[in-house]
């Protein structure tokens, strides 16, 4: 059960956090869940959740356990779990 005021369950498992304005090139790399409000290019690896938000760009491949977006994806996705 979670209390008043500390948001969804999948806000409150986050591990790391990429905001708006922030540009990452290469292999990311991580455990548990990680959300993306800024630009991705390259290779996304995990076996646990990602998260592109509102503002998201993830452009590459992406192998994640479990995958929620409301950005905008261009390459191949690859979920073991759940789109």
């Amino acid at each position: 059960m979670l209390k008043k005021g500390s948001g969804t369950p999948q806000q409150s498992e986050i591990t790391a956090f990429l905001g708006k304005g922030t540009e990452f090139k290469g292999v990311l790399s991580f455990e548990g869940t990680i959300r993306v409000d800024g630009k991705v290019e390259g290779e996304v690896v995990t076996k646990d959740t990602l998260i592109a938000g509102d503002g998201a760009f993830l452009q590459g491949e992406i192998t994640v356990g479990s995958i929620i977006s409301s950005g905008k994806i261009v390459g191949n996705i690859n979920a073991s779990q759940k789109v």
